[in-house]
């Protein structure tokens, strides 16, 4: 069985929500240590490590590209693991053993409920802007709107992504990229929710997967938080049931530093 994981990283990235002044600097005084941590967790799983250098400079294009990348691996290996940069493994356990790769495997999250709570409790936040996963379900919601599929409240993160040679031909994803795209833009324009809501969609990758993913059936594991355990504002604390930790804000120093 051959395996692989791969992360993409550069520092040579665009401006975006994603990529402040902070976030860069945190990976580039990390970089080595996640680089170092990622091997690791190949080693342990039996499957070759490779980061990427990311093609492209914009960080919406970037998320695109590990996908393709995901894809094009797939005709190389049997089994493969993509883990964003900012992803730190904690655990021994191996991935590949844990589900059935026949089957797409990712976290999927349900945002648009938690909002909901949160905004029925009143509690004060920062708008629609920060509560992106929110935004990004709304989309994938409106795209497959159009294809008359009522869908759920579900959008998977792709920071923790695999699959095997079986279930990525079966997703797809370079292939039905460009009519995907189509149907994002007519979402954009045909689609009930508030300019409040609709103002912030952009074409992203995990809008695109979620779609496709409903859109064809594609047989899926839910990985669960445990296997993607993000670290954000709604989340902010690493706990020791995390198997992979996330870390969306970009606060390295939570496992590097308190673990030395």
């Amino acid at each position: 069985m051959k395996r692989i994981i791969f992360s993409i990283y550069t520092n040579n990235i665009e401006e975006h929500t994603s990529t402040s002044v902070f976030k860069r600097s945190q990976f580039e005084k990390y970089k080595h240590k996640l680089k170092q941590r990622q091997e690791e967790y190949a080693t342990i799983c039996n499957a070759q490590y490779k980061l990427f250098q990311a093609t492209n400079t914009n960080f919406i294009d970037i998320q695109f590209e590990k996908l393709i990348i995901f894809s094009e691996l797939s005709k190389e290996y049997d089994e493969v693991l993509y883990i964003d940069f900012d992803v730190i493994p904690m655990t021994n356990k191996v991935f590949f053993d844990s589900f059935n790769l026949n089957k797409i495997s990712g976290y999927k999250l349900d945002r648009i409920t938690e909002v909901m709570h949160k905004l029925q409790r009143r509690i004060e936040d920062d708008g629609f802007d920060r509560m992106n996963m929110f935004c990004k379900t709304c989309c994938k919601k409106a795209m497959l709107l159009l294809e008359d599929i009522d869908s759920d409240n579900y959008i998977f993160n792709t920071g923790v992504f695999a699959g095997n040679k079986k279930s990525i031909k079966k997703l797809n994803f370079i292939k039905r990229l460009k009519k995907t795209r189509k149907i994002f833009e007519e979402a954009l324009t045909d689609n009930v929710y508030p300019h409040e809501i609709n103002k912030w969609w952009k074409p992203n990758n995990e809008v695109f997967v979620s779609y496709i993913i409903e859109k064809f059936n594609i047989p899926y594991n839910n990985i669960g938080l445990q296997w993607n355990f993000i670290l954000d504002n709604w989340n902010p604390k690493p706990a020791a049931s995390g198997y992979l930790l996330h870390y969306i804000r970009k606060e390295f120093n939570l496992t590097f530093d308190e673990n030395k």
